[in-house]
Parts: C-alpha cells; sequence; structure tokens
C-alpha cells in the first residue's frame, strides 16, 4: 500500500494523497489519489489544491481523483474551481448486526459454494471482474474507455492478493460463477469485491446470503462496503439485506495535460 503524504495551509484546511500505480499500470502515467480532504475557507482551499498541483506536476501524474462527502458543499465547490470534474457517487452502507443475520440464510442455494480461493482460481475470477463488473471509479468516468475500466479491475486482484485480502471464489460444481474479497479488523469486515457471472446474474442473492453466513461464522460485528449509487440493482441488494445507507460520496476527477 502506497504511503500517504499530508499537505496542508492550516490546522483546519488540509489533505492526504498518494501515489496510485495500480492505476498507473492501466492509464499508462502516474496517478493520485487525495485519500481525505477538510476544510471550509474558500482562499485556504484554493491554495491548498494549487500545492497539490504543483506536487502532480512534480510526479509527472495525469490523473487525480477523490471523493468527498455529497454535503460537503465547500469541498465540492474548491474541487470544481480547482479544474476537478463530477465523475460518479457512492453510498457508503453498512450491516451493524451481522450475528442477528441468520435469516438471510433462507436464500442460500444448494449446489454453490464459497471456498477460499487459490492461484488457479484467479484466471476465471479476473475475468468476471473484467466482464461483470460495469459500475465504479472508473467504469462511470465518461473520459475513460470501457475497456480500460475492465483491465483495472482485473488487476485489482492481484493487489488485494498481495495485500492479504481474503480470497473467495463462488462455485457451482468445477465453475467459478462468482467471487467475494474482504478484509477483516478485529469484528469489522470490509466487503471489497462481491459478484457473479453476467451469465449467473440470478445467484447474485445467494452468494450475498453466503457472504453474510460467512462474516457471521467469523464472529464479524459489523459489515461495510462502499458501492455506486448508479448500480440499482446492487442498491436494492443491500437494501433486501438491511444494509443502512450511511452517507453518499461525490466522487470528482481530474485529468493534468502531460
Amino acid at each position: 500500500m502506497a504511503a500517504a503524504l499530508t499537505l496542508r495551509t492550516s490546522d483546519s484546511t488540509a489533505l492526504e494523497f498518494r501515489e496510485a500505480p495500480w492505476d498507473q499500470r492501466t492509464l499508462g502515467f502516474p496517478c493520485l489519489e487525495i485519500t481525505a480532504l477538510r476544510g471550509e475557507d474558500p482562499a485556504e482551499l484554493a491554495a491548498l489544491l494549487a500545492a497539490f498541483d504543483a506536487e502532480a506536476a512534480r510526479r509527472d501524474a495525469g490523473f487525480a481523483y477523490t471523493r468527498v462527502a455529497a454535503d460537503a458543499r465547500a469541498l465540492r465547490r474548491a474541487l470544481t474551481e480547482a479544474g476537478f470534474y463530477h465523475a460518479e457517487c457512492s453510498f457508503r452502507v453498512a450491516h451493524t448486526q451481522v450475528q442477528k443475520s441468520g435469516e438471510m440464510d433462507r436464500w442460500i442455494r444448494r449446489g454453490a459454494v464459497l471456498r477460499p480461493a487459490g492461484p488457479e482460481d484467479h484466471e476465471a475470477m479476473e475475468s468476471i471482474l473484467e466482464s461483470a463488473f460495469e459500475h465504479g471509479r472508473f467504469h462511470e468516468d465518461l473520459y475513460i474507455s470501457r475497456e480500460l475500466a475492465g483491465l483495472r479491475y482485473r488487476r485489482w486482484l492481484a493487489d488485494l492478493v498481495a495485500q492479504g485480502s481474503e480470497v473467495y471464489a463462488y462455485c457451482a460444481g468445477d465453475d467459478v460463477i462468482g467471487l467475494h474479497v474482504q478484509q477483516r479488523h478485529g469484528d469489522v469486515a470490509d466487503l471489497i469485491l462481491t459478484g457473479v457471472k453476467t451469465s449467473h446474474a440470478l445467484m447474485g442473492v445467494p452468494l450475498w446470503a453466503e457472504v453474510m453466513r460467512l462474516v457471521r461464522t467469523q464472529e464479524v460485528r459489523e459489515a461495510r462496503t462502499l458501492i455506486s449509487a448508479a448500480n440499482v440493482p446492487i442498491v436494492n441488494l443491500y437494501s433486501r439485506f438491511n444494509f443502512t445507507f450511511q452517507a453518499l460520496l461525490s466522487g470528482y476527477h481530474k485529468r493534468y495535460s502531460r
């Protein structure tokens, strides 16, 4: 994981950013992610984002991105005035009573198994990530091709494996029809990637039911994730599984001339 660096113009106005080598591998040039941004004063925010642009130039970056709360008007205005464009919206959702989710087991489908993935499963899982996932930070950016967005998801799996994430294959017989990736922090689980082949879309609900059973058996108290607000079927699915919608985030991107 790339180390975060901090820029600030005052105690109350600062941002943290990191290099994103995983995106550079896909886009072909250095990319930066602003992982935190705070402040209210327009002049200080403008100076802060100008300092960030200087860092981007020093690193020869071609692309930068961040997410801020949709109701953070000062941040959204400052980003827009600094040349960032609105690219996507995401919901932060969480299930805070995982241990009481046993009723969801009724949606589990016999004949399909969620099991730890091995290296022999990765090619099939990467194919699902590239072809079946249609929403996300790159997918919804009008200036990034669908092919590059799919390639980014394909390559993401190797990074998640390298980071020590728990990776599971969802299988019907010998056929990998879906996947699930998560990271646990004590009794909290971050659900990073979950989905099925386009040809097995009806298995989405059974897969999520298996995921809830998995984290329940792992003594997880809270499961959380980030989902695209444009992915209406997934928004409905998380509602069905009693996840709470905690925040709406606005995603902003910036392209630099190189």
